[in-house]
C-alpha cells in the first residue's frame, strides 16, 4: 500500500505572519505581566479542614 505525504499548508502571507506574531507577542506580554515580579511569594489557597 503506497503511503502519501501529508499536504503542506499554503504559504502564509506577510499580513498573516504579522498578525500571528502580534498575537504571540500579546500572549507573551500577558504571561509576563501575570508572573511579575517573580520574587513575590505565591499565595496558596486556604483550606478549611473543620468541615470534615
Amino acid at each position: 500500500m503506497p503511503t502519501t505525504k501529508p499536504e503542506k499548508p499554503a504559504p502564509k502571507s506577510p499580513q498573516q505572519k504579522a498578525k500571528e506574531k502580534q498575537k504571540d507577542d500579546e500572549y507573551l506580554d500577558e504571561a509576563l505581566e501575570e508572573t511579575f515580579p517573580a520574587s513575590d511569594p505565591i499565595a496558596p489557597p486556604k483550606f478549611d479542614d473543620s468541615k470534615n
